[in-house]
């Protein structure tokens, strides 16, 4: 992760028909959001398996699973969490729907960071923030 960018999330985890999601806090801003975590490549979504006792399923991440929520233009965040190791990481980075969607429509590798999500300790819930200059240095804000 260098300067704002992430692999393109290429597939999902799901546990049944629903892709796996972080817990939103109720006192986020954005508590309405649609979050999913999404994964580049099979070696990153083995990292988030093994930290998890969920029988989760991969499944290809597809262009109209992002094209639907974003038509419903309801005005709550909508965002895949990009590559996380585990579901209780301090510190997760997401980009939007739309971002996303436009990176597959490129076939580019790469796409921007625009949020983090912050694990509160006391809710074991996340709180979004969206980051105001995405290029920042993730090693000082990573556990």
């Amino acid at each position: 992760m260098v300067d704002g960018f992430a692999k393109t999330p290429r597939y999902v985890l799901r546990d049944g028909s629903h892709p796996t999601s972080p817990l939103i806090s109720q006192s986020s801003s954005d508590a309405q959001a649609t979050v999913i975590f999404g994964f580049a490549d099979k070696p990153e979504y083995d990292i988030f398996l093994r930290s998890s006792g969920l029988a989760l399923t991969p499944y290809p991440l597809v262009k109209g699973y992002l094209q639907n929520p974003i038509a419903l233009d309801n005005g709550a965040s909508k965002l895949v969490v990009l590559d996380a190791a585990s579901s209780q990481q301090r510190l997760l980075l997401a980009a939007t729907f739309e971002s996303v969607l436009e990176a597959f429509h490129l076939n580019s590798e790469a796409v921007a960071v625009s949020h983090r999500l912050v694990l509160e300790k006391s809710s074991s819930a996340y709180r979004i923030q969206r980051l105001v200059n995405a290029a920042f240095d993730v090693t000082k804000d990573q556990v």
